[in-house]
């Protein structure tokens, strides 16, 4: 099991990592450590996709997912997608089980109403510590086999 960071150590990491603390990238990775409860800490038993592109800001949010899910493009169990939504789905490699971690409307409209780079960083740490029922909407959607 992963040495738990304190929100200070994991503000300086996240910030090392993706070069900036804002509220995309620290909900991305509250979403891994979402994925990580419910399916399991071991990145190579479970794959993520995000939905987020590849244009700033929302795909911050892909950055956050494979800092706290620890899925990463270079082991290839993540993938993005284009849709432009701050959404992930992460399934068990045997597909037995996934979680799709989408934000709530109030999460959005904060994240709108926050212009320029010390807004969005303040939200961003006040975003590590906040309830996680109140950031996100988590769905389990059920197990489909493919044949």
């Amino acid at each position: 099991m992963a040495k738990k960071l304190s929100d200070a150590e994991t503000l300086i990491f996240l910030d090392r990592f993706h070069g900036h603390i804002g509220p995309y990238v620290v909900l991305g990775y509250r979403a891994g450590l979402v994925a990580n409860r419910e399916l399991g800490e071991d990145p190579f038993c479970k794959r993520a996709r995000t939905f987020t592109g590849l244009e700033p800001p929302v795909s911050c949010f892909t950055d956050g997912v494979q800092f706290g899910s620890c899925c990463t493009l270079g082991k290839g169990n993540i993938t993005v997608s284009g849709e432009g939504e701050p959404r992930v789905r992460f399934e068990l490699k045997d597909g037995s089980k996934s979680v799709e971690i989408s934000l709530t409307e109030r999460t959005k409209a904060r994240i709108a109403a926050a212009h320029g780079w010390e807004t969005a960083d303040r939200l961003g740490r006040q975003m590590l510590s906040e309830p996680e029922g109140s950031l996100f909407v988590v769905r389990f959607p059920p197990f489909t086999p493919t044949r």
